[in-house]
């Protein structure tokens, strides 16, 4: 009984029960994952936009905090929202690293996680009026921005004491080109409404800035912001901010929303803030007492020097640093030298390389490219949004591969004469490409089939069959000879890359990349699709193996080479990976950038990673991509101000298109020095990077109450266990764990790393097993603690039996 109690209770009990979620799950926070899990945790209920680069870390961040919200009791009924693509992402990551299965809601089922026990998902149906009783759910933030889903969620479920909304800045306006409350789309406005249904809204993004200061409003209207901080007088704010001088008027209004947000907020500037360098203490006191006076005539005393500080203060103490926890890769190097983080942070190398077509390929992109205007062209206004989302997939697989494009014209040929295909097209390959527009973004499975229907009542089989004969008579994609020379050159006495990750967006193109990579003997292939992993067979046929061996294979150095799909790409963490190939290129740069955070991320192994681009010479994108490239250092390092223009490529791409024109040289050249004219005259709006809190400080992290080798111990003793549980040692911290009515034991371990190591076959036996928490529950007594009491402590002050026979 004192042993459950405790470790029931210890999570909640201080000093270090905050720490009793990290110490027993299979998370080895870093530093700054540590420093932003104090941030949530410590101001509860948390309110934070999380916006760290790529790479870094949010789900870490989210993860530890879910944890011990819900061992300490602070939260019973937790909703995730995540797009579609990436529910079962965030499902495998809260229970390899947090120990927590919990169901994904879809398609009228809840869904938990296959586990080493359980091999196959455990799922049970449930009505659409009924699933939010989950006391935690994972769901769809697409399907749940649409219209006859958000009365359940509006009027029909309970208050929740957390939401997670990852890919928050989905949330946003049509046109953010002022501050009016108009235009804000669906998922806007569910979550303007959703935020006074929860305690607590954690909103996640590494695209934090939009196109318009505004968009950032909207997200921290969401977490609550001073009265006096307007979407107006927000975007007045920045724009005054980003001026090398202001005038005393301009001044007087930053001071006064200056004052509102220490007022409101709790974040206070203090005289020793290095952006008060260079006076001297007294003027740095002066400073800061004129900022805060009621009285105007203190702050135009101020001499044009400390002006200058107190305007650096005020852009640095605005509602933003107390409602953003942002990481950059730059900020983590500041770790590293100041001895708080133990790994570097590796160097970038990109390298774009423009490939010629050969003229029977250049002829296929014209013949595509005029029967996709000529196909939209037909279409209404109401029907171009279908038309157009399958119209942009034609451009965009023959873009990544002839084999993509032949493919999706075959079954697109059966469909129209009426056949059924064997294999329909996947649209979902398209949909989970987040470089798509706001339309194509919300579509949900339904979405798609109609969008699918509507579209084929403008198409001809004729034309297609005309296409596909042109395709059909085309060799292998030029491209692969310089796939096949880059190979070559990194796996070479100088290339030292040994590993190698290639990129594409298509299924489609990784079979055909694994034909023709195949017939090198010396190359060890290996995929990661939608399908899963998969591994040669040898017999020239492919077999499928599990999510978890695909990872320990490549890991363990058994595939020179892995072959990725963009619908797998999520949740590839591979730092030992040193060089990554893109074969073809999204429309939206950031996703480029989210498939170089794969092997760009803590613990890279190499000190510089490679990174090949392979575009086609002459196309819309390749122009673009190269006009970008003039402007800025495209990949070489993660790009914070320039991302709304990097976002609206896409749209840009896919206008061009539509409309016809993205062929001839002249209206290339205009489509890509309009974006480049974007770039170059984009206003520096908010610069994140200065507004946040970017101190490298670390929070006091007293000892956990309750560690892993202590309830190792727990297991190891007999009198300890439950009635009715049943266990046997395996090996090592490794036991055959067996349940009241249960047919046979499962493999449990109390060794986080081992679990780590082998996910797919032992579960984790720590709060959030389905066999651990029922001991727990069942106290019935209550006891008194004392502070710094340890599970330790309790253990070594219990009678306990010699051997196991001994009750």
């Amino acid at each position: 009984q004192r042993v459950w109690s405790f470790i029931r209770k210890a999570p909640s009990l201080p000093p270090g029960g905050d720490r009793v979620g990290e110490a027993t799950a299979p998370i080895a926070p870093w530093p700054h994952q540590a420093r932003a899990f104090e941030r949530l945790y410590g101001n509860w209920p948390p309110k934070l936009l999380i916006a760290d680069e790529v790479g870094l870390g949010k789900t870490i961040q989210a993860g530890m905090m879910l944890r011990q919200s819900w061992l300490s009791g602070r939260t019973k009924r937790i909703l995730i929202m995540v797009p579609a693509a990436v529910m079962k992402q965030w499902q495998v990551e809260l229970y390899e690293k947090f120990n927590l299965n919990w169901p994904i809601y879809d398609s009228g089922k809840l869904r938990w996680c296959a586990t080493a026990a359980e091999r196959l998902p455990i799922t049970r149906a449930v009505s659409a009026d009924r699933w939010h009783q989950e006391p935690m759910v994972i769901t769809s933030s697409h399907l749940m921005r649409r219209r006859e889903r958000q009365r359940a969620l509006l009027e029909d479920a309970a208050p929740w004491d957390l939401i997670v909304l990852d890919e928050a800045h989905h949330a946003r306006r049509r046109g953010a080109g002022s501050p009016t409350e108009s235009g804000a789309n669906q998922l806007l406005r569910l979550m303007r409404r959703l935020k006074d249904r929860t305690e607590g809204l954690v909103l996640l993004t590494a695209t934090p800035m939009q196109v318009h200061p505004v968009e950032l409003w909207d997200l921290l209207s969401l977490l609550g912001l001073p009265p006096e901080w307007t979407a107006r007088t927000f975007v007045d704010f920045f724009e005054l901010a980003a001026r090398p001088d202001v005038t005393p008027d301009a001044f007087e209004r930053m001071a006064r929303l200056f004052q509102a947000a220490e007022r409101h907020g709790g974040t206070k500037a203090d005289s020793e803030d290095r952006r008060l360098g260079g006076l001297t203490r007294l003027k740095a006191k002066k400073v800061l007492r004129a900022l805060r006076d009621h009285a105007e005539t203190p702050r135009r005393q101020l001499d044009s020097r400390e002006r200058a500080a107190a305007l650096r203060l005020m852009r640095a103490y605005t509602p933003v640093r107390r409602l953003v926890s942002r990481h950059t890769r730059e900020l983590l190097r500041r770790y590293h030298r100041e001895g708080l983080l133990d790994t570097r942070i590796a160097d970038r190398r990109v390298e774009d390389r423009f490939l010629d077509m050969t003229d029977d390929e250049r002829d296929l992109y014209t013949a595509v490219e005029n029967y996709i205007s000529t196909t939209y062209n037909r279409a209404s206004e109401s029907q171009r949004r279908a038309v157009g989302f399958i119209m942009t997939v034609y451009r965009r697989r023959l873009a990544s591969s002839c084999r993509a494009l032949r493919n999706t014209l075959r079954r697109r040929l059966d469909a129209a004469e009426g056949h059924a295909s064997a294999h329909p097209v996947a649209w979902d390959e398209d949909r989970s490409d987040d470089e798509l527009s706001e339309s194509a973004q919300a579509m949900h499975a339904d979405d798609l089939a109609e969008a699918d229907r509507e579209a084929l009542a403008f198409e001809e089989a004729a034309e297609i069959r005309k296409l596909l004969d042109m395709v059909e008579r085309l060799p292998p994609d030029s491209k692969l000879d310089e796939l096949l020379g880059i190979l070559r050159e990194l796996r070479g006495p100088a290339g030292c890359y040994r590993q190698v990750m290639i990129f594409t967006q298509y299924t489609d193109t990784i079979d055909f990349l694994r034909e023709e990579l195949g017939k090198d003997r010396a190359l060890r292939l290996m995929c990661f699709t939608g399908r899963g992993g998969e591994v040669p067979g040898g017999d020239g046929s492919w077999r499928p193996i599990s999510r978890d061996e695909a990872k320990r294979r490549f890991r363990a150095g058994e595939a020179d080479i892995l072959l990725c799909s963009e619908a797998a790409a999520e949740g590839l963490n591979f730092q030992f990976c040193g060089a990554l190939v893109n074969y073809d290129m999204p429309w939206n740069p950031m996703r480029v950038e989210q498939r170089i955070g794969r092997i760009d991320r803590l613990g890279q192994a190499h000190a510089t990673i490679r990174i090949f681009n392979l575009h086609y010479e002459d196309t819309v994108e390749a122009d673009i991509y190269q006009a970008l490239s003039e402007r800025i250092n495209l990949f070489q390092g993660v790009v914070g101000p320039l991302q709304p223009i990097l976002a609206r490529m896409s749209g840009t791409i896919t206008k061009a298109v539509l409309e016809g024109r993205a062929g001839s040289a002249s209206e290339r050249a205009e489509v890509a020095e309009h974006i480049k004219r974007q770039a170059a005259d984009s206003a520096p709006g908010i610069d994140i990077d200065d507004a946040v809190d970017a101190e490298i400080s670390m929070p006091d992290q007293p000892r956990s109450p309750v560690t892993m080798e202590d309830l190792d111990r727990v297991i190891n003793s007999p009198g300890l266990m439950p009635d009715g549980v049943e266990v046997r040692r395996l090996g090592p911290r490794e036991y055959s764990l067996k349940g009241p009515e249960m047919a046979e034991g499962i493999r449990v371990t109390t060794d986080p790393e081992y679990f780590e190591e082998h996910a797919d076959s032992v579960e984790l036996w720590s709060p959030g097993h389905r066999l651990f928490p029922a001991a727990a529950e069942g106290v019935r007594r209550d006891y008194e603690w004392s502070e710094g009491l340890t599970l330790k402590d309790i253990l070594n002050d219990l009678p306990m039996p010699d051997k196991e026979g001994d009750r």
